[in-house]
């Protein structure tokens, strides 16, 4: 499902992110004080705005009150002044948001605001939570060369109650169910075995059709 997603702060970080959501069809409007980061991104967002959010923060929440976003991520980076007020601002409005964080005290502080995830970017690459605001059931994600993945991922709506045989994953998309997870004991799936929602299974694919079973997952 297509989302609406406001980036604030368009570093490298925020450009990795930007791009990985433009690949996935989602819709971002991005806000940084560079114009210049703003212009390196244009063809891949649907607007955006030029704003210092530490001196100008009234700006910033006049854009959250007028716009109807499903996300947000806030990637300023060692603005942490602007970051507060950004993370102040969003969660005043409800949006569902991640905040990018330096430091594990930073961390912790933003933990204690209320951000439904801290990102850390030595770990989480733009491109790794780009997949994660993608699919809400994605609980972990690797990166492997030649375009596969694998992928931890939640059981939705669309998968409970049938088994392995019956979505037939290798045949259609050749996406091999490695693990799964039911009531915290991990065991390798048959084609008899059984999803079931709130399920954890582990699969390994193209990265193409993993998103495709992402979709089919979320079904209801």
């Amino acid at each position: 499902m297509k989302k609406s997603v406001l980036v604030i702060g368009v570093g490298r970080f925020g450009t990795s992110l930007i791009e990985s959501l433009y690949e996935l069809g989602h819709e971002v409007f991005a806000v940084d004080f560079n114009e210049n980061a703003l212009n390196d991104v244009r063809d891949k967002i649907v607007s955006g705005a030029i704003i210092n959010v530490s001196e100008n923060d009234d700006e910033l929440s006049k854009i959250v009150d007028k716009k109807n976003f499903d996300i947000a991520v806030v990637s300023m980076g060692n603005d942490f002044e602007g970051t507060l007020l950004a993370t102040n601002i969003i969660i005043e409005a409800g949006i569902p948001m991640y905040t990018k964080a330096t430091t594990d005290r930073r961390g912790n502080i933003l933990k204690k605001m209320g951000v439904d995830q801290v990102i850390f970017p030595e770990r989480d690459s733009g491109r790794r939570v780009a997949y994660y605001i993608n699919n809400s059931h994605a609980l972990d994600i690797l990166d492997l060369p030649q375009g596969y993945m694998v992928e931890q991922m939640k059981v939705g709506e669309g998968f409970d109650g049938k088994s392995i045989m019956e979505l037939g994953t290798n045949k259609r998309l050749g996406i091999t169910i490695l693990l799964i997870y039911h009531n915290e004991i991990s065991f390798m799936p048959q084609g008899s075995s059984i999803l079931y929602k709130g399920d954890t299974i582990v699969l390994f694919g193209q990265k193409e059709n993993v998103l495709k079973l992402e979709m089919e997952n979320s079904k209801i």
